[in-house]
């Protein structure tokens, strides 16, 4: 087997490791599927007579520029003496193996390694950043900040208006997975009760312990008087917690935190609302493990009562599959881990789309 180098940004709380399954050209809609045999091999370059022929504008792409081949499980990279050279990840390099999120520079095109794992991270932050053309740039510049930031042990920035903490919680789901904890730190708040929905700690510190494996998130108008000591500790080499920073604008220390994701406010994406409906509906029902059709009445309903905000969106999504599914107030709240009087009061000033529940 050919030794070949491995770009490992620090592998901190890099969970995605599955294996790349296509290539992705960065800000566009465009994407090359690899072969799935395990001799598959791909010719890159600007000839016709490559497997993956590519138009770069630059002019810079050779007639063969990189090939790639299997090395075990994981796909290796390698240029094949091209004039500008491959880079991976920025650095040049003649040759290395792919990882989910690794950029691989061609001249001037640069095309991103993608898993089932990071497709549906990429899916995610499209689903709240936008799905215009206009945007594909911006996530894709957001699918490298999640990466850098928990390779390089630095803080992700989440930037926008009104409650930021569930979009947080949603982009911890897609990137570390929902066994691994994610705790608010919110000195405002009152600490939560053992098996609350969401853990939060008035103390940076006694968040960080909670989060040990995952994320802690914090509001950057209500940090934690011990926010210095534990910035000190997120920079140990044995820490991994990952800190998620969420207000209406970057945070002043800039060496502490990766490029902001700018979430731009649901007012301005009129015409992406039901395909943002649907898509957290789809969440909800796989996580509730719920068959029963989520129907353009419900999308209606939610679209009417619900979607002022897309966490407004994932909770009117979310409790009318819970009551789909379960049939009353009671079970539905059960469902959802919250108290039934919640629920019957959320409802209660709202009429729903099924007829009477109990």
């Amino acid at each position: 087997m050919t030794t070949a180098t491995r770009i490992d940004l620090g592998r901190g709380a890099w969970m995605i490791d599955d294996g790349v399954v296509r290539l992705h050209e960065w800000g566009s809609d465009r994407s090359y599927l690899l072969p799935v045999e395990p001799t598959g091999a791909v010719t890159i370059g600007s000839s016709d007579t490559c497997s993956l022929q590519l138009t770069d504008p630059s002019g810079c792409l050779s007639r063969q520029h990189a090939r790639l081949v299997r090395e075990g499980t994981r796909w290796l990279a390698r240029d094949l003496g091209s004039t500008n050279g491959m880079r991976l990840d920025g650095t040049r390099r003649p040759k290395g193996l792919l990882e989910p999120g690794c950029e691989l520079g061609l001249g001037g095109i640069t095309l991103i390694a993608e898993s089932p794992r990071l497709i549906a991270l990429h899916g995610f932050l499209a689903r709240i950043l936008g799905w215009d053309r206009s945007r594909g740039e911006a996530v894709d510049f957001a699918v490298r900040a999640v990466r850098f930031a928990a390779t390089q042990r630095a803080a992700l920035a989440l930037c926008g208006s009104g409650d930021l903490v569930p979009i947080a919680r949603g982009l911890h789901r897609y990137a570390m997975g929902d066994e691994w904890p994610f705790v608010l730190c919110d000195p405002r708040r009152r600490a939560s009760a053992a098996g609350a929905a969401l853990a939060n700690y008035t103390t940076g510190m006694a968040a960080f312990r909670a989060a040990a494996g995952g994320s802690m998130c914090v509001r950057s108008k209500r940090l934690p008087r011990d926010f210095a000591e534990l910035i000190t500790i997120l920079r140990d080499p044995s820490s991994h917690v990952q800190l998620i920073i969420c207000g209406p604008r970057p945070p002043d220390r800039t060496e502490l935190v990766s490029a902001p994701i700018e979430i731009p406010a649901l007012s301005t994406r009129p015409h992406e609302v039901d395909r943002i409906i649907d898509e957290y509906a789809h969440d909800a029902a796989a996580a509730l493990r719920s068959s029963v059709p989520f129907t353009k009445v419900d999308r209606d309903w939610v679209r009417r009562h619900s979607a002022t905000s897309l966490p407004e969106i994932e909770k009117g999504a979310t409790r009318i599959v819970a009551l789909r599914e379960a049939g009353n107030i009671a079970q539905a709240a059960a469902l959802l881990g919250m108290c039934h009087t919640s629920l019957g009061e959320w409802i209660g000033r709202r009429r729903l789309p099924m007829g009477d529940l109990e």
